[in-house]
């Protein structure tokens, strides 16, 4: 097996040298290798990770003199500053700060390298390699072909039950698909941003003109988004499934015309408060019967707490969560399977084998499943807002640029990356969307595709 990794790093390395760009593609297709795991002098590292190093090496050596010297002739006006610059600054600085916040250790290190170090390396080399329309096509192309192989392996879960190593998802009864990966949601979570970014692309298509490789990426496509939603299905995330609607609406919303606008706002402002009342009932018990939200909710309580009593300002340090909630930790909490409408009251008065029958108990999980409860804790408060204000930072910057293609096919690829965003927002109310070796990539992969358009149009300007 260490041969095996030796000879590919060395094939990649060349690959690399020879064009950056193919490598780089190569990397964008292999997102979930991150799982494939060895040591290098005793330094745990991925597949991924090493690729992305081999990469950024390279950019580094094939632009030395662009980034280290500095001609004399050059003037900083002709320069066009990086999109986000200084909320990435900020970013890099809170995180590396975050890994002295709990305890400096090779696992601290480990995550600030890999969830923010690397993917905003990779960031500056997509973004300076990656010029103009045929490029950004490529990269959200590759997605796709990534997100079909991904895909495949979880229909064929879905069929055979093979591959699934945990038997309870195995179990036709409860079988829950996984893919490449250890659990379900972590199909849901890679595959959710890509499927925006493909049917943005695929209605992109629909105005060009060509001929059979045309055809043959358009087929790709549909069908990368066809088993996409199969297994996002199979996976039985109902974060990534309500996500993608809620995010598919908006974006629907946006490209209506003002007077459809006005209308459904309308409607929607006389007709919500009587729908409210109508299922308030029946969302409530949703919601008391769904073991997974309950799970979340005291989560989120339990993580509030800990943030409270001294750690409001710093969090609890990058991998440091799951030791600091533990002394707040909730052994269980009691679940109302059934429904039962007399459940708070067996509860209280000590039927005892009710209690056990509906005692459910609670791990500690790595992070408390909330977008910005996740940031909050590895990063602190000021690192949560910074990041919650880069994502909407990104949602108005996409909505303004596709607003400026009005005629123009590119919106639909900037509307597909605002949906993206979106369902990584959506997600985030009840999981964990960026703290992942593949999810920090591909969200700054959508901060890198924006910031080309936002580049492109600043060009323009200057012209």
């Amino acid at each position: 097996m260490n041969f095996l990794i030796l000879l590919y790093f060395l094939l990649f390395t060349l690959l690399s040298r020879l064009n950056l760009k193919i490598a780089v593609l190569i990397l964008i297709f292999a997102l979930p290798s991150y799982l494939i795991r060895f040591s290098i002098f005793s330094i745990p590292s991925t597949l991924l990770e090493m690729m992305v190093l081999i990469v950024s090496c390279f950019f580094i050596f094939n632009n030395w003199k662009k980034i280290f010297k500095k001609s004399k002739k050059e003037k900083d006006t002709n320069k066009t500053p990086y999109p986000f610059s200084w909320e990435i600054i900020l970013i890099l600085l809170i995180s590396f700060i975050a890994v002295f916040v709990g305890s400096l250790n090779f696992s601290a290190l480990g995550i600030f390298k890999a969830y923010f170090l690397e993917p905003i390396f990779l960031f500056i080399v997509i973004l300076n390699i990656f010029k103009g329309e045929k490029d950004i096509k490529k990269i959200i192309s590759t997605l796709a072909l990534s997100a079909l192989v991904v895909s495949l392996v979880a229909v064929w879960q879905q069929l055979t039950g093979q591959f699934i190593f945990n038997e309870f998802w195995a179990d036709i009864n409860n079988r829950r698909v996984v893919s490449f990966f250890g659990y379900p949601n972590a199909v849901a979570l890679y595959l959710g941003p890509i499927i925006p970014l493909i049917v943005g692309l695929f209605v992109f298509n629909f105005k060009e003109k060509g001929g059979l490789t045309l055809f043959l990426n358009q087929f790709l496509l549909f069908v990368a988004l066809f088993f996409s939603f199969l297994a996002i299905y199979f996976s039985k995330s109902k974060g990534a499934l309500l996500a993608l609607i809620l995010a598919f609406l908006i974006t629907g919303f946006i490209l209506l015309n003002k007077k459809f606008k006005l209308i459904i706002l309308g409607l929607f402002i006389i007709f919500s408060p009587f729908l409210f009342i109508y299922k308030k009932d029946w969302i409530e018990l949703k919601l008391s019967t769904s073991l997974s939200y309950q799970i979340r909710v005291a989560q989120w309580q339990e993580t509030m707490k800990m943030l409270k009593d001294g750690n409001f300002i710093w969090g609890a340090g990058l991998s440091n969560y799951q030791s600091k909630i533990q002394s707040y930790h909730q052994e269980g909490i009691f679940f109302n399977k059934d429904a039962d409408p007399d459940f708070a009251r067996k509860i209280i008065i000590f039927d005892d084998k009710y209690r056990v029958e509906r005692w459910q108990p609670l791990e500690i999980y790595l992070y408390p499943h909330n977008i910005f409860l996740n940031f909050w804790t590895e990063l602190g408060i000021i690192g949560a807002i910074v990041f919650m204000f880069l994502i909407l930072k990104f949602l108005f910057i996409s909505l303004k640029l596709s607003r400026k293609e009005k005629h123009n096919k590119n919106k639909y690829i900037i509307l597909g990356l605002f949906s993206s965003m979106l369902v990584i927002l959506i997600h985030g109310i009840f999981d964990v969307p960026y703290f992942k070796n593949d999810l920090s990539i591909i969200f700054w992969i959508l901060i890198a595709l924006l910031s080309t358009y936002q580049l492109s149009y600043k060009q323009q300007k200057r012209v």
